[in-house]
Parts: structure tokens; sequence; C-alpha cells
């Protein structure tokens, strides 16, 4: 790993109400339910202290309470970014998932929109915290939006991941 390469931990937000729902969430706040947060609590316990130097986490409620819980034990400076929202549904927000989206719909986010925002945070991330380890809180789309960045792969090919999961990827110094 070069001196400037930025370690990532990704993590996905604790389980919500609006998961069990099976619904698209997108950017609405989302709630988590007592399993999310004893998901971010049980995660947050196997984080090393003195390990990583900040969070950077979705602004989306999910997500910020989350990440609140994470920092109970890391007490490291926690960003909320709006970049690292979540997809955006525009008038499929709070459907069911499968419903058959159309792509001419212009209140959604598309793929290669989403994929853009992913992009614009790696560039950022490599300017502001090069050398750094850093905790990013997000949503499941969105991190594998991240993911398939940089594995330069199709979306569809990164494996979806559980709440309080985690994957750790290192941006070197170009992806």
């Amino acid at each position: 790993m070069s001196p400037s390469a930025v370690q990532i931990t990704l993590v996905r937000h604790g389980q919500t109400q609006e998961n069990l729902m099976h619904i698209l969430q997108g950017q609405m706040p989302g709630r988590l339910t007592e399993e999310g947060i004893s998901q971010a609590r049980q995660l947050g316990a196997t984080l090393p202290s003195g390990y990583y130097d900040c969070i950077l986490c979705s602004d989306l409620q999910r997500a910020l309470d989350t990440a609140f819980i994470l920092n109970e034990k890391l007490q490291i400076d926690l960003i909320p970014m709006p970049i690292l929202r979540e997809r955006d549904f525009g008038i499929y927000t709070g459907q069911p998932y499968g419903i058959k989206l159309s792509p001419d719909e212009p209140t959604l986010e598309s793929i290669d929109s989403m994929k853009k925002r992913a992009m614009q945070f790696f560039h950022d991330v490599q300017i502001h915290y090069p050398g750094k380890k850093v905790l990013v809180v997000s949503h499941g789309l969105f991190l594998r939006g991240l993911q398939s960045v940089y594995w330069h792969k199709d979306i569809k090919e990164i494996f979806p991941m559980r709440n309080a999961e985690t994957r750790t990827i290192v941006l070197e110094d170009t992806l």
C-alpha cells in the first residue's frame, strides 16, 4: 500500500423497518429496527479503537444512526456527506421491491449517474484523506455502485451487502 493510499471499510447501515416492508427506500430517512440497532452495536464491538481516522457517512437518518452507534466506541470525526446517499428512486420511492422502473422516468436517478457520484466520492477521498483509514457508512445499492466503479464491473456483478456487513477496499493513487 502506497503512503497516499486510502483504506476504505464500506459499511451498510443496519436493518430498517422499510427493509422489512420490502420497499424501495431511496432517499427516505429510514428507521432502524431493534435488530438494526443490534447489528450496528455488534459491528461496533468488532471495530478496533484507534484504527480508523474518521467516519464518512450518508446524511440519511438510517446511515447516520448506524454511524453514531459505531462511533460510540470509536470516538472519531463523523462527517455526513450527501454524496453517499442511496440511489434516488424518484416517484418509485416507497414502492415495493420488484416494481418495474422505467429508465425514462425523469425523477429516477440512473445507475450511470449514481456511479458518477461514486467516482466523484473516490476522487474527493483521494484528495482529502490520503494515507488514512476511513469507515464509510452508506446504503446497499450505492455501496454496490462504489464497488462496481472500484472493480470495473457491472453493478449486477457485485454481490449485495447484508445489513451491517463490511467490505474493505484500498484506493491507490489512481483507480
